[in-house]
């Protein structure tokens, strides 16, 4: 078993690496002049739900990586001060993966590191939550799972149990009827620095992109183990669209 597989540093997450290069090729057109974290929801771009569940976590640091009209995400964080957040940013130019852009945030992640997607609109203690279910488990990754109906597994992602209910493996976009469970991860994980090591040698997955999924899959392969906490669903942008 690998050194890092049961203990972490005890640390909370202080940094957070925020995924938001993304086209959002599903929802044209409504992202023709918009990138989809700036979409509204309630009346919120929801990139600001985000934002604010982080800092409610704790965290302090915030790198998004961003692509698709990334200026005007540069412009609506403006820093991350009305958080009470500092942020940095870098540029994935070519959308090719979750994993890819991790990558170019790697030398952000220094310590445990959130990392998520930037188009879900969380709840403000949402992250407080795996926070806590982290800390409490001293396994060095975490991640948010989520119940998923049958139809729906086939679009997130499904999660293989071992018999006595540790995370095996998380199978992304299962064949209809292949789902090794009812219950998916959503794309909100803690990671450790170690994750830097697993960066470098990224292979495309069939459906031609470097997952981060794939990368999560090395490190429990390796003997890393992940404390998965069961959230409901976050809310994702849906039609119609807020003006």
């Amino acid at each position: 078993m690998h050194k890092f597989a049961t203990s972490n540093s005890n640390q909370p997450p202080r940094r957070a690496v925020v995924l938001a290069a993304g086209r959002g090729k599903r929802l044209i057109p409504h992202t023709n002049n918009r990138p989809k974290p700036l979409l509204k929801l309630r009346g919120r771009p929801i990139l600001s739900y985000v934002l604010e569940a982080l800092s409610a976590a704790g965290v302090r640091k915030v790198c998004l990586v961003v692509g698709y009209l990334g200026q005007q995400i540069e412009a609506f964080v403006d820093g991350g001060r009305r958080w009470d957040l500092q942020t940095t940013l870098r540029w994935q130019r070519e959308p090719v993966g979750t994993a890819h852009a991790l990558r170019l945030a790697s030398d952000f992640i220094t310590a445990p590191t959130f990392v998520l997607a930037a188009d879900y609109a969380l709840p403000r203690s949402y992250l407080q939550a795996l926070k806590r279910a982290y800390s409490r488990s001293g396994m060095p990754l975490a991640v948010s799972l989520k119940s998923l109906p049958a139809e729906a597994l086939a679009e997130s992602s499904s999660v293989l149990f071992s018999d006595d209910g540790k995370i095996r493996r998380i199978i992304e976009k299962p064949q209809p009827d292949t789902a090794p469970s009812g219950i998916a991860a959503s794309l909100i994980y803690i990671v450790p620095p170690q994750i830097r090591d697993y960066l470098q040698n990224l292979s495309r997955s069939p459906r031609g992109e470097y997952e981060l999924v794939a990368v999560i899959n090395r490190m429990l392969a390796d003997g890393y183990e992940i404390c998965g906490l069961q959230q409901p669903p976050p809310p994702e942008w849906r039609l119609p669209v807020d003006s």
